[in-house]
């Protein structure tokens, strides 16, 4: 019977891990950077592409353009949260989210 008892048990985790959101899953904050454009941007500048991204969303996108500002960001296309968005844009990039909150993404270097 004891090992019946352990078989029983072994899906449980299995299950919560199951209902579990992914390690890197985008947060939802319920604020304005949470809401959904559609985007074609393909600029060779983060700052230029960031500025795009929030451009009329009335989420602030933070970083010192003067140090980051001429990194290379990837080409961000579809409809997408204010937070895909810069995640798409600085994927594979020196850069990485530093901070989020509702109506605010703080991107730095990595």
């Amino acid at each position: 019977m004891p090992v019946l008892k352990h078989l029983l048990l072994l899906p449980l985790p299995l299950a919560i891990a199951a209902c579990s959101p992914p390690p890197d899953a985008i947060p939802d904050l319920g604020g304005q950077c949470d809401n959904a454009q559609h985007y074609d941007i393909n600029f060779t500048r983060f700052d230029e592409t960031a500025q795009q991204i929030a451009h009329g969303t009335g989420c602030f996108i933070e970083a010192d353009l003067s140090e980051l500002g001429a990194i290379k960001p990837n080409p961000v296309k579809g409809k997408l949260r204010v937070r895909e968005a810069v995640r798409m844009a600085i994927k594979d990039t020196p850069l990485k989210i530093i901070d989020e909150k509702p109506d605010r993404i703080k991107v730095g270097k990595r």
